[in-house]
């Protein structure tokens, strides 16, 4: 933990966060009510890539998210299980409501080291990860970040590695601009538009690793280098993406009896859902997990909502996508439908029906899972 965060009141500006942002590089500013100190919520650097939001218009307090429940006294293994749930790199530490420190997954990951050692990048790594072409247009990588719920693009060109565009590129390079163009402050200088390519904002010097890599020798390049993600390559071609938040995998398991339990994390990204919802979204994920959850392991299921633009009165579409990825297997199933639990049992069938087909091929022939692996593992 660290007593030193960035944080503002919940009734100044948006701007003032974005300012944070751009000099600090932090992922989340902590959020506070004015009046009595309490912690109202943080914003995480992520939200700035919202449609249509205008932070010249907004306060600090309409773009709060509700950060996970960790104190001085939660064990490691609990606050970093917190923290994959949440989806947060960073969250701050509370006691009597009010925040007194805050706690990066690389200091969590950093804490528990001797885990990691045994590890391989394989192991936990997101396997084809969503990339964006060097060409393509800033505001094409705005929308496969904000539709994936991902931070950082691999740019490939001709399917090789080029560079990276995060959010950050976007906040200092885009968003940043425009927000002094509109007080004054850039007269007659030329900013980056959503029509510019990839390109032209993105990193070129990208820091990378290999399937077979220790998890420990890549964290530590993370901490030398001070990143939160590497770039699996094998001959410069994109295979993966290592991020501190897979790191945490193998902490947060911890924080089961045995670390031989199912993580399960679910992000919503909807005007609003209530509890009982949640609840039957949550009655889905259990019945799968007592259909299956001794064949497929250790790891983690996570499941991310969104809302998609088709309404049917105030109702929306809902997209819901399921992955798992556990020590034996990894799958991930789609689902649309008007109630998020529905959703969910539409994703996690096509999980279901890829498992069976999966377990069936090892049945019938015993390489089958080195030979599926060989065949998807390199693209």
């Amino acid at each position: 933990m660290t007593e030193d965060f960035k944080w503002v009141y919940d009734d100044e500006p948006l701007t003032k966060v974005l300012g944070i942002f751009t000099e600090t590089g932090e992922d989340v500013v902590v959020v506070v009510d004015r009046g009595s100190g309490q912690m109202v919520g943080v914003i995480n650097k992520k939200l700035i890539i919202k449609p249509r939001l205008n932070p010249t218009n907004l306060l600090a307090r309409t773009v709060i998210q509700k950060p996970p429940r960790i104190t001085p006294d939660t064990e490691i293994p609990e606050a970093a299980r917190l923290m994959l749930e949440s989806g947060l790199r960073s969250a701050p530490i509370v006691s009597d409501g009010k925040p007194v420190g805050i706690v990066r997954a690389l200091d969590l990951v950093d804490a528990m080291a001797d885990l990691l050692n045994d590890v391989r990048v394989a192991d936990v790594m997101t396997r084809d990860p969503i990339t964006v072409g060097a060409g393509e247009t800033i505001g094409k990588a705005v929308s496969l970040m904000r539709d994936n719920g991902v931070s950082r693009l691999p740019v490939v060109d001709g399917g090789r590695l080029v560079g990276i565009v995060t959010v950050q590129d976007i906040v200092e390079k885009l968003v940043k601009p425009r927000e002094r163009i509109s007080r004054g402050d850039l007269i007659g200088e030329k900013v980056a538009t959503l029509g510019n390519s990839v390109s032209s904002i993105m990193s070129r010097h990208v820091y990378t690793t290999n399937p077979s890599e220790s998890l420990l020798s890549a964290v530590e390049r993370m901490k030398t280098q001070r990143v939160t993600s590497l770039v699996v390559t094998d001959r410069n071609r994109v295979v993966g993406i290592l991020t501190v938040m897979d790191a945490l995998g193998p902490v947060a398991a911890k924080a089961k009896k045995g670390g031989e339990a199912l993580n399960i994390q679910v992000s919503y990204k909807l005007p609003s859902i209530d509890v009982d919802d949640k609840e039957r979204v949550m009655e889905v994920v259990q019945q799968f997990i007592r259909r299956f959850g001794r064949s497929i392991g250790a790891g983690t299921l996570s499941l991310y909502f969104k809302a998609h633009k088709e309404k049917h009165g105030d109702m929306h579409m809902i997209h819901c996508r399921a992955r798992l990825k556990t020590d034996r297997y990894q799958f991930v199933g789609v689902g649309e439908a008007w109630r998020a639990d529905f959703a969910a049992r539409s994703a996690l069938e096509r999980i279901e029906r890829q498992f069976l087909v999966r377990r069936e091929l090892a049945a019938r022939y015993p390489y089958a899972d080195e030979l599926l692996d060989t065949l998807t593992g390199g693209y």
